[in-house]
């Protein structure tokens, strides 16, 4: 430290006295003595002593006629202190003593630094141009190359004179100053690229720029030459090679987005999502922060749409800021709107993003935004107002699509909510099919309607439908052919142009439909309205299928077939299809409403009280199913079967599934394929006489169990009872033949049999209750629980208060009531029945008995003969053809002649199971001890309760 202290002493002792010294040489001893001395003087005070203002003071005193060259040389560093000190005026003037004749060099480098002053501090392009082109290369090299680059920029960007720019950028040479001509390179490179579209010469150009000679036109070359092969030459390999040139510390922009654009190559041209993931993570927000906007919008799109990762595409969204790039915010807000609305359902969220959004920054997704935010204010604030307001925002140049749909919606506002059929009109017409094809199809179809059912103005609609076109959607296209169709057929009675456009739906997925469809073009052959062979007639009745609440078209369709089959004239039927329908369709099909209404009476809703709140104190909450304990073992080991639903076919009842048939006077066919499938329950869980009668294992009496089941294990829908699957195969395949087997047990079920498991998928099915019933005398009784089950259920309670609960359940159930209702349906079918057949012409059909037993299906297999009346038995039943794939046949020839359908596994809906009062001791050890250990959550256990029945 002191050795620098002392070096720094004699340093400033030498520097004053060379100060000293050189103050002592006057104008006596010679003007270029005197002028050598103040020049040094001043170059001590500037560089040693850094004081600018003396260093002036000494520059101003070396006078030309000492010495020319010295004086030129005070001259230009006099001038480069007053431009330091931003002194333009004093610095152009010292520049303009300097002339070419005495120091050509710095002549060369004063006329650059005066054009320089000219073009960035006067604004004076012309006489910046003048002092450029003063500069010669023979002068000075450097200062010639620098002044050409800058002559070239005057050309290029003041007065667009591109021949010129070239020329002077031309003129520079890496030897004279190779950052200069990297500039020239990269600039005459642009000039190839963006104004003379050859891309050749531009890529020959920017290669020409090398990183040592400047490294950030080296870095912009390497990016554009990129462009170059990615957009124009589609060579992304070359492109990948140049991106990768480009250096964050040669020029950061440029990084960012060459960085961005590898992103892009690996995420969209060689789907390799983990490459392009690290491309974009290299993109910093101070490099270039509308490539940053960017790549964390296509980061949050790899996150959201190929990892399924929701959080981290929120958090790359979140990172857009809209002063970044206010179009990708814009994207950015709108998709961060879809997640909170789809993914995490948060309205207000999504609101709050789509609200971000504003025109002014995305056209595009303003108009989703405002599309959607009309949808939220629409469906789940039911605000027609602000929805009104927000389908408003929606422009069509802003985006056509969303335009077409928001008017649409709009429409639908005005024809639904506000009930004003002319604003709607107005707005169903602004959709256009070019802007969206599905929404004009749709606007095209609603406008029909209104002008065929609001305005009465059938020629208006036909327009409208013949609008529909099958490619913007088929769906709608054969709504709007099947309104055709009715019109041409019921209005104007042009049955040709019926039937053209009945085919074109008649094949639809909507059932209601296509069979209307093939009902029409059948009739119109069959009816001599159109021409056809009755062969094709058939094909059309053939094609219409069952379901529930289409029988009516089922059942013509099925009367014709008859009829063709049978070669019975028309005229010897009924002359037309309003006779047909007269004389049997609406008598069959007033059956099969009587019989669903019989239907809805005896379905067993657990809830007798829709009052009560609690399901515990419901009075039927529960049901029992009888079984061996070797079939609970089944249903609940390690690989657990399937509950199963027996065949009816050969119960020990012989009068099952009979009982209606027979006292309406049907015919029925032994060998039909159409099966019901059913399993029993019972409303009584501990009954002396069902552990006596089912489920007895090793023959001993007795030894059964119970098992009891929520509500849970059943449905609610009775249309989920009758497969429509199975019934379409009736007159499709030929009859399968069932040979007459001995009876089995009438309670034994398909769980019993240890046959291999096809798990089979059901809706779950419905309970009913039977209906229990003497054809000879028409007693009815309702299978119920006994009174005894109420006795046993609560044993705490006196007497009195049993009794009393026990006529409450009888109130709930108004059985009476509900028997004279049946009663009262029951003899409406018999009388139509009778009715129906009185027409001998009718009587004859050979399909009658069959439609009838087809209309009164739902209910035969639940009413049973009286002498079962004390097994107070409910239903679950499955009718379905014997083709059903869900049919189970067994393995074992012995018990050939068992077929089940797989319902379901049991655990999960079992509330307690009764061991029966012989049940073997190891059953009951098994079976409690399976409900201990068993990993399922439950909110309570099983209970197993041995039965206290008394039987020896």
């Amino acid at each position: 430290m002191e050795e620098q202290k002392f070096e720094q002493n004699i340093k400033q002792q030498t520097i004053e006295q060379k100060i000293a010294d050189l103050k002592k040489i006057t104008k006596n001893d010679g003007d270029e003595a005197y002028s050598e001395a103040q020049f040094e003087l001043a170059k001590i005070y500037f560089l040693d002593k850094k004081n600018s203002e003396a260093a002036i003071k000494h520059l101003l005193k070396v006078e030309k006629l000492g010495n020319s060259t010295l004086y030129t040389e005070a001259q230009f560093n006099l001038a480069l202190i007053y431009q330091d000190e931003n002194n333009i005026a004093q610095a152009k003037c010292h520049y303009l003593q300097i002339e070419k004749s005495v120091d050509p060099i710095l002549y060369a480098q004063a006329q650059f630094k005066l054009a320089q002053i000219y073009q960035d501090e006067k604004n004076n392009i012309a006489q910046a141009e003048h002092h450029y082109l003063q500069v010669q290369r023979e002068d000075n090299a450097d200062a010639y190359a620098r002044a050409q680059c800058n002559l070239a920029l005057i050309y290029e960007k003041e007065k667009q004179d591109i021949e010129q720019a070239e020329h002077h950028y031309l003129q520079v040479q890496r030897q004279d100053n190779a950052d200069a001509y990297a500039k020239a390179q990269f600039n005459l490179a642009l000039i190839y690229e963006e104004e003379k579209q050859d891309i050749e010469q531009a890529e020959h150009h920017y290669l020409q720029v090398q990183r040592q000679d400047n490294a950030d036109a080296y870095a912009k070359a390497q990016y554009n030459l990129a462009l170059i092969y990615e957009k124009e030459k589609q060579d992304i390999e070359q492109a990948e090679h140049h991106y990768l040139q480009v250096q964050r510390e040669d020029n950061a922009n440029a990084y960012a987005r060459a960085q961005c654009n590898l992103a892009l190559i690996n995420q969209f041209k060689k789907q390799d999502i983990e490459q392009a993931e690290r491309h974009y993570l290299r993109v910093k927000r101070q490099d270039n922060a509308d490539a940053y906007a960017k790549a964390q919008f296509n980061l949050a799109l790899i996150y959201e749409e190929e990892k399924q990762d929701i959080e981290q595409a929120e958090y790359h969204y979140l990172q857009v800021k809209k002063q970044d790039n206010a179009d990708v915010y814009a994207e950015a807000q709108w998709n961060l709107a879809l997640i909170y609305q789809v993914e995490k359902q948060d309205i207000e969220q999504a609101e709050h993003y789509y609200l971000q959004v504003q025109r002014q920054d995305n056209a595009d997704a303003y108009a989703k935004a405002q599309f959607n935010l009309a949808g939220i204010y629409q469906e789940e604030k039911q605000d027609i107002e602000q929805a009104e307001h927000h389908y408003l925002q929606v422009k069509r140049q802003d985006n056509a699509d969303a335009y077409a749909k928001a008017q649409f919606n709009l429409a639908g506002i005005y024809q639904f909510k506000k009930q004003n059929i002319e604003q709607a009109e107005r707005h169903y017409l602004r959709v256009k099919r070019e802007d969206n094809a599905e929404a004009y199809a749709r606007a095209q179809w609603n406008l029909a309607l209104i002008n065929q059912f609001k305005k009465q103005d059938i020629e208006k609609a036909e327009r409208h439908y013949l609008r529909v076109k099958k490619q913007d959607n088929a769906d709608v296209y054969v709504w709007a052919q099947w309104n055709l169709g009715l019109i041409y057929q019921t209005e104007k009675q042009l049955y040709n142009k019926a039937s053209q456009c009945f085919l074109q739906c008649y094949k639809s997925s909507d059932l209601k439909i296509s069979n209307m469809a093939n009902i029409y073009l059948g009739d119109n052959i069959y009816f001599n309205q159109t021409k056809g062979s009755l062969k094709k007639a058939e094909e059309y009745y053939l094609n219409v299928s069952y379901s529930n609440d289409l029988f009516m078209l089922y059942t013509i369709a099925q009367i014709m077939l008859s009829v063709i089959d049978n070669n019975n004239e028309a005229s010897t039927l009924f002359a037309d299809a309003n006779k047909r329908e007269q004389s049997v369709t609406h008598y069959i099909c007033d059956i099969r409403k009587l019989a669903q209404n019989i239907q809805k009476q005896l379905l067993v809703t657990f809830k007798l009280n829709k009052k009560l709140k609690s399901q515990n104190k419901q009075y039927e909450r529960q049901v029992a199913h009888y079984t061996r304990p070797g079939v609970l073992f089944s249903l609940l080991k390690n690989e657990t079967s399937d509950f199963r639903l027996n065949v009816v076919d050969f119960m020990n009842d012989p009068t099952e599934n009979q009982v209606l048939t027979s006292w309406l006077n049907i015919k029925t066919d032994r060998d039909s394929e159409i099966k019901s499938f059913l399993a029993s329950f019972s409303f009584n869980h501990n009954s002396l006489n069902q552990f006596r009668l089912y489920g007895n294992e090793n023959n001993i009496v007795g030894s059964s169990v119970s098992v009891v089941f929520n509500q849970n294990f059943f449905g609610d829908d009775v249309e989920h009872s009758i497969n429509p699957d199975g019934i379409n195969h009736l007159n499709k395949f030929t009859s399968v033949k069932i040979p007459k087997q001995d009876f089995i047990d009438n309670k034994t079920d398909a769980n019993e049999k240890n046959e291999p498991l096809t798990q089979s998928f059901f809706h779950d099915l419905p309970l009913f209750r039977c209906l229990y019933f003497d054809p000879n005398n028409e007693y009815i009784s309702l299978a119920k629980r006994n009174k005894f089950s109420f006795y046993l259920e609560h044993r705490e309670s006196s007497a009195a208060e049993i009794e009393e609960k026990w006529n409450d359940y009888l109130t709930q159930l108004d059985e009476e009531h509900k028997i004279k209702t049946i009663r009262k349906i029951l003899n409406q079918i018999k009388q139509k029945i009778k009715k129906l057949k009185a027409n001998e012409k009718i009587k004859n059909l050979s399909i009658l008995d069959q439609l009838i037993t087809l209309a009164v299906m739902p209910i035969s297999c639940l009413i049973k003969h009286a002498a079962f009346e004390d097994e107070d038995e409910c239903r679950m039943i499955y009718i379905t053809n014997i083709a059903d794939e869900k049919i189970q046949a067994p393995t074992d020839y012995v018990q050939a002649s068992s077929l089940f359908i797989n319902y379901k596994t049991v655990e999960d809906y079992i509330e307690k199971i009764y061991l029966g009062p012989q049940c073997e001791a190891h059953h009951k050890l098994w079976i409690t001890n399976h409900f201990r250990i068993s990993s399922k959550p439950r909110s309570k256990l099983v209970k197993v309760i041995q039965s206290e029945m008394p039987l020896r």
